[in-house]
């Protein structure tokens, strides 16, 4: 069986702050994924919107407490594109910031693992 692992390798001496850190870039990528959404629900294309939410929540996990976002995405499993729209407008009015969750790490309980502490994330499927 073959494993390959994609590797991006930036030889370039670059300060780690601002919009050229990590932490910028993901902000940066989590906003497009986000517009992306708002796009597609200002379409009417209720596929395109659920694609989109789900590449939001999969990107970013720590936003998937966000009540704005779970409302859309409650309305987006449910088929109603008039509330996920409407909320999509409310999260608009709150400057379009989505609040992160703080997710607790905790410790595992294995023999081989002690001492060691895991982050768990929520995942959400719309694909029903």
């Amino acid at each position: 069986m073959e494993n390959s692992f994609n590797m991006r390798i930036d030889g370039s001496q670059r300060q780690w702050s601002g919009n050229n850190s990590p932490q910028g870039d993901k902000k940066q990528r989590r906003q497009q994924k986000l517009n992306a959404l708002f796009e597609s629900l200002n379409a009417g294309d209720i596929e395109s919107a659920r694609l989109a939410f789900v590449a939001l929540v999969n990107f970013d996990a720590s936003i998937s407490g966000d009540p704005y976002l779970s409302k859309i995405g409650a309305a987006l499993q449910s088929c109603n594109l008039y509330a996920a729209q409407h909320f999509a407008i409310e999260l608009k009015n709150r400057g379009g910031q989505l609040q992160e969750l703080v997710l607790a790490s905790k410790p595992v309980h294995s023999p081989q693992e002690s001492g060691l502490y895991r982050t768990e994330f929520l995942k959400i499927d719309l694909s029903a």
